[in-house]
Order: C-alpha cells, then sequence, then structure tokens
C-alpha cells in the first residue's frame, strides 16, 4: 500500500507539472493577444467546466497533465485542405495570424513558467531545516587510494596537504564539518591560492591550496574525502554464505591483519583480497572479537560489502528568505547550466539513452520514493524535474516548443511566413518523433520497473 501512495504523489507531481507548463502558454498567449480556446486540466471526457472571458475552463477525468488550445488549429487545417500558400484569411486573435514575436513569448511561456517554478520551490529548499552529515572536517588524499580513485584530482596533495590533517579555516572561514569544504572553496576561490589553517599533528600549519576547476561540471575539486572511522552503522541483509557475524556498533580495527583507521583503508583491503575476508573489531561495549568470511560479489565480480558506516547525523538550520532567494537564483542557473550539459553527453554517446531517458512511469516512482526522504529532498527533486522539463521542450526539434520558436525566428529573419503544408508537415513529423520517443520510455520503464 505504501508504495502505491509513493506512486500516486509521484504520478499527481508530474500532473501537476505539466499543468504549471501549459499554465505558462496560456499567459504567454494572453499577453501576445492570441486567443486561447480552451484551457484544460487533465485529458479524456470533461467533468467540470465553465467559461470566463471567453476561455472555456475545464476538469477533465484523467488528471494527466493538461493542455492550452489556442485559437488557430482549425486554420492550419482549413488552409492545407484549400492549398492556401499563406495565413493571410485566418482570423484575428489566431495563433497563424500572430507576429512570429508574438508566437515566439506564447511558445516559450511554458518553459520559462516550468523554471520559474523551480526557482520557487529552491526558496523553501534553502529555507527548511535539513538533517545531513555531520562528519568532522579532518581529511584524507583521494592521490592516497589509487585502487578507489583511479584518476585522483592532486590539488590538495600539491599544496602540501596530509592524508588526516583536519582542516580549520580556509580564507578566513571556521570549517565546521567536512561538508564545508567544497561549499566555502566554490564560494571564495578567486584564481588567488586559498589560505588554509590545518590542525596536525597539534600544530595549526598554514597551507596555500590552488583547487582544480573540472570544466564539466563548472565546479572546484580539491581531491579530498571525508576521514570517516569505520564504526558499524547498519548490514544489509546478505545472503547466508555471506554471514560476517558483523553488528551495528562494532569497530572495524584490522582487515586481513593489516591495520585500518578509515573506512577507505575497509574498502582498499576488500579490494585487495576479494574471495577471503578476516576482521578484527572492538565492539560496542569494549570487547574484542575476530570474524572470517567470504564476501559477497555483484555481476562484474566487485566486492559487495554490505555495511553501512554510521555517520554523525546534525541538524542544520535553514537560512533566512531574503538569503534564500539569492541562493536559490543561484541554483536554478546551476541547475539549467548542468541539464544543458547532461543533454549534450546524452546527445554525444558519453550516456546511455536507455538508462538516462525515463518515462512518467518511471519518474513517477522516483519522486513518490523521495516523497518519503523529507520535504527538502522532495523540493529539490520537483524543481530539477520542472527544469528538466523547461530545458527538454526548449530543445529546437518538431513537436516542441523550441522547435516551434525555431521556426518563427527563420521567419523573422526572412520576413516571411511559411507555408501551411510546411507547417503542417512539421508538426506531423513532431508528432511521429515523440511518439516513438514515448514507446521508447514507457518500454523502458516497464523493463525498469519488472527488474
Amino acid at each position: 500500500m505504501n508504495s502505491l501512495v509513493s506512486f500516486l504523489i509521484g504520478f499527481a507531481s508530474i500532473a501537476f507539472m505539466i499543468t504549471i507548463h501549459e499554465t505558462g502558454h496560456f499567459i504567454g498567449a494572453r499577453i501576445a493577444h492570441i486567443d486561447v480556446e480552451v484551457f484544460a486540466i487533465g485529458w479524456g471526457k470533461a467533468i467540470k467546466k465553465w467559461y470566463r472571458n471567453g476561455v472555456e475552463y475545464r476538469i477533465n477525468i484523467f488528471i494527466l497533465g493538461g493542455y492550452c488550445k489556442l485559437k488557430g488549429g482549425e486554420d492550419l487545417i482549413e488552409a492545407v485542405d484549400k492549398n492556401y500558400r499563406s495565413f493571410t484569411d485566418s482570423q484575428k486573435g489566431s495563433l497563424f495570424k500572430a507576429h512570429p514575436l508574438k508566437r515566439i513569448i506564447t511558445y516559450i511561456g511554458g518553459p520559462f513558467v516550468n523554471l520559474l517554478f523551480a526557482f520557487l520551490l529552491f526558496i523553501p529548499f534553502f529555507m527548511v531545516n535539513y538533517y545531513d552529515s555531520g562528519a568532522p572536517p579532518t581529511i584524507l588524499l583521494t592521490t592516497d587510494y589509487p585502487q578507489i580513485y583511479p584518476q585522483p584530482i592532486s590539488s590538495a596533495k600539491d599544496s602540501g596537504f596530509l592524508s588526516g590533517d583536519t582542516i580549520i579555516s580556509i580564507d578566513g572561514k571556521e570549517i565546521t564539518y567536512f561538508s564545508h569544504i567544497s561549499e566555502v572553496v566554490n564560494s571564495s576561490y578567486n584564481k588567488s591560492p586559498l589560505l588554509v589553517e590545518v590542525l596536525r599533528n597539534n600544530k595549526i600549519i598554514k597551507l596555500a591550496l590552488t583547487p582544480y576547476h573540472d570544466k564539466e561540471m563548472d565546479r572546484y575539486i580539491v581531491g579530498v574525502t571525508s576521514a570517516q572511522i569505520p564504526i558499524i552503522g547498519e548490514v544489509a541483509p546478505i545472503t547466508p554464505e555471506h554471514i560476517a557475524g558483523l553488528a551495528p556498533g562494532d569497530t572495524i580495527i584490522k582487515v586481513n591483519g593489516v591495520e585500518v583507521n578509515y573506512t577507505l583503508d575497509v574498502i582498499n583491503e576488500l579490494i585487495k583480497s576479494p574471495s577471503f575476508v578476516s576482521m578484527e573489531l572492538v565492539t560496542s561495549d569494549g570487547g574484542k572479537r575476530a570474524l572470517s568470511y567470504s564476501p559477497q560479489k555483484d555481476n562484474e565480480g566487485n566486492v559487495v560489502s554490505n555495511i553501512r558506516y554510521d555517520a554523525n547525523v546534525v541538524l542544520f538550520k535553514g537560512e533566512s528568505f531574503f538569503k534564500a532567494i539569492g541562493l536559490a537564483f543561484k541554483e536554478t542557473f546551476r541547475s539549467i547550466k548542468e541539464t544543458y550539459r547532461l543533454f549534450g553527453q546524452l546527445i554525444t554517446g558519453k550516456f546511455s539513452v536507455s538508462d538516462s531517458l525515463a518515462g512518467p512511469i518511471r519518474i513517477s516512482y522516483i519522486i513518490g520514493q523521495m516523497s518519503n526522504s523529507g520535504a527538502r529532498t522532495f523540493l529539490q527533486l520537483l524543481a530539477m524535474i520542472s527544469i528538466s522539463l523547461g530545458i527538454a521542450n526548449l530543445l529546437p526539434l518538431p513537436g516542441l516548443d523550441g522547435g516551434s520558436v525555431l521556426l518563427s525566428i527563420i521567419e523573422l529573419i526572412r520576413n516571411k511566413t511559411f507555408s501551411p503544408k510546411l507547417y503542417l508537415r512539421f508538426q506531423m513529423l513532431g508528432v511521429g518523433i515523440l511518439g516513438l520517443l514515448m514507446l521508447f520510455v514507457l518500454f523502458s520503464d516497464a523493463r525498469f520497473l519488472f527488474s
């Protein structure tokens, strides 16, 4: 029952975001003085409808998204039937009678409101109190773990940092938790080395740090990870032949006879010995014990540890309203840029299309599952999906808003309207492409659910 409720929450969320998109087209059309004939929530037979200012508003039986019917659809069909070369006979207020600039306003209204909606969602996202890892700012260099990080970033090592250092401040800003390191580096770095205070062997030393700029992510990276103590927090269910006798609260001190201080040390030893593992542990009551087991492996032969380590979770206070607005602007633009980057990588084949594209079923499932993870996670996911919906619709492809915008821009440049036949062929091509895409994502969704 919980899964069904989660799925329905996700389903309703998608329907709401599509309605938001169509509301954007409605607003754009009103601004451009293009007549809206019908604004509907859902599809199918109307269960309620009313009229206001010449617009028929409908609530339909199948509540999945909706549509905004603009005046002019019949003009296109009639113009093609009568072999008109232009839309000169179209009625006032028709989409195809309107100036290309007005049509562009109408087309981009939907994606724009999606992006605006994401911005509005990010405001409470930054204002809400939340729990997160309160790991101390003690660091490990990724360069010290080449088996785990085959291509490590060496910025911290080159700047003189050592594994086990505790970062106290960066450019005068106090560092309380490990998560603050990336935040402060990305907000403070401005081409000059950052002055970092480090606690090492009970002495404070100062180092100059020049972070590495990841162009793809557009973020600065230091090349460090959290120095987490290997205290077991949870052991996932595993098959009988892989039962290790591990218990929450145990601290791993040796793996295969090698002393381990951090969780990365444990992972390192598991990689070295994939067939048999012996461990020494200190139990939660201070006792010691030893055990051995054969670790579980995935389909590629990699060791699956089935261990979640204990994390010090702390409550972080949300930001003030006005600061949240500024952060929401930054996060919206960062997310837009990241979404375009991901679309580019999808087109170039860096990511698998079947793994990257999700349809309404899979998205509903994911949103529903995330709704159980707290308001903040739920808001962030909705914002990201709204941005994805807006950006995807701006792609210059037939059947999408971006394709219609492209035609209108070309009309502006050539100062001449395309023929009704070209418009109809363009729309039919878009319907075909979107139909094939929908079949593909539905098949992908079905495979995802059954797997």
